[in-house]
């Protein structure tokens, strides 16, 4: 009889662990899971960049036609050429229009390899409303800021060139080498991102 009651006192404690252990596990499983999801939404800004009036290799600018060609008597100087005591004019203009960020441009003129220049022939640029003498071969560099107004993002560069008529020139100096000669120019204009600046905050 002790054997039975005791095997019948294990059983029963079996069966209280078992249930216990089943109770405890299935607390631990039970739980509330929530998952949210969303979504994240970035429009880049557009980007535009030209220079109208630098010419082409096909349709290069001609500082012939340039040239003030009233301020010359048709039968000292031949249309459509230059010479010593001409001077002219011609217009580049930056264009950011179009761009949703602020433009940083850079603007070259220099000499073609293997072109010499004589040095009475001088430039000036003009593209903050003052004329600046300019060094060929250098950059001029400036920002266009950024504006909705497509106008407001262009900016136009006038380039003034003038060649010297050398009053004192005689046979052993003159521009006499420079004659029948054809001169090329390169113009380069670069545009990039101006880098955004945190604005200063309001006191």
């Amino acid at each position: 009889m002790k054997r039975k009651s005791q095997a019948s006192r294990l059983g029963v404690l079996a069966l209280a662990l078992t249930l216990v252990t089943t109770c405890l596990t299935g607390g631990t499983m039970a739980k509330y899971v929530t998952e949210v999801t969303g979504n994240a939404k970035a429009t880049v800004a557009a980007w535009s960049f030209n220079a109208d009036g630098i010419g082409t290799a096909e349709n290069p600018i001609d500082l012939g036609s340039t040239a003030n060609r009233t301020a010359y008597a048709a039968e000292n100087i031949k249309d459509g050429v230059i010479a010593p005591g001409t001077s002219g004019s011609f217009n580049i203009v930056i264009d950011g229009s179009g761009s949703e960020v602020g433009v940083d441009y850079k603007l070259k003129i220099a000499a073609a390899d293997g072109i010499t220049l004589p040095d009475d022939l001088t430039f000036t640029t003009n593209d903050s409303g003052k004329d600046t003498a300019y060094t060929l071969g250098s950059d001029i560099t400036n920002t266009i800021k950024y504006a909705a107004d497509s106008n407001s993002m262009k900016k136009t560069i006038t380039v003034k060139w003038t060649w010297d008529f050398g009053e004192g020139d005689a046979k052993d100096s003159n521009d006499n080498n420079y004659a029948d000669n054809d001169w090329t120019l390169n113009i380069t204009a670069t545009g990039t991102q101006a880098k955004p600046i945190e604005a200063t905050p309001a006191p």
